[in-house]
């Protein structure tokens, strides 16, 4: 167990011990709830059951698209192409100031000089696709809603996720072009 530990990055082995940890927490405040019927632990093992979910389905999500793609999606194809607003937004909410704070399931995937800047570019896009997907889960946990009830828990663990995988793809998609266009300088100066 410490040998596949050591083998994942810190963010990606925080993210499983607080999928174990809110799991366990869950389980623990319903038995609570069951033995003194408090609605107390109802409401924090549902909150403890969304925070679960939602940190196990994105580590799903990044290890079946890992496993599919293994960092090399087609960045030609036409979704991972740069829009024509996306510039002017992107200044705008400052993404350059942020973008290196954000935390990374794989440092190697993305480490200039370490990684040929190529199959950087393709995993730009396999994170994207991951992170969006994981958006489209966070806002499927609302649903949880109909049987448990405590909507608000719901609604805004999922707003919360959303948001969060939100700037991921902000990130990739604003990186990405800045990639490409270095790899560009790259081949103009091979060719001169």
């Amino acid at each position: 167990m410490n040998k596949l530990f050591n083998r994942i990055g810190k963010f990606k082995r925080v993210m499983y011990i607080t999928a174990v940890l809110s799991m366990v927490l869950m389980f623990a405040a319903f038995g609570i709830y069951r033995l003194n019927n408090v609605r107390f632990y109802v409401t924090v093992g549902i909150t403890a059951m969304t925070v679960c979910y939602h940190f196990t389905i994105r580590l799903f999500i990044g290890n079946i698209v890992d496993a599919v793609m293994r960092n090399e999606a087609d960045w030609r194809k036409p979704w991972f192409r740069e829009r024509k607003f996306e510039k002017k937004l992107y200044k705008k909410l400052k993404v350059k100031r942020w973008k290196d704070r954000l935390p990374t399931i794989d440092e190697n995937a993305f480490a200039l000089g370490k990684t040929p800047i190529e199959q950087i570019i393709g995993a730009t896009c396999q994170s994207e696709i991951v992170h969006e997907l994981d958006m489209l889960a966070s806002l499927a946990a609302i649903l949880f809603a109909i049987p448990f009830g405590e909507l608000w828990v719901f609604l805004i663990t999922s707003i919360i996720g959303a948001a969060f995988d939100l700037m991921f793809v902000i990130m990739q998609r604003y990186n990405r072009p800045r990639l490409l266009r270095h790899v560009a300088l790259q081949r103009q100066k091979g060719t001169s």
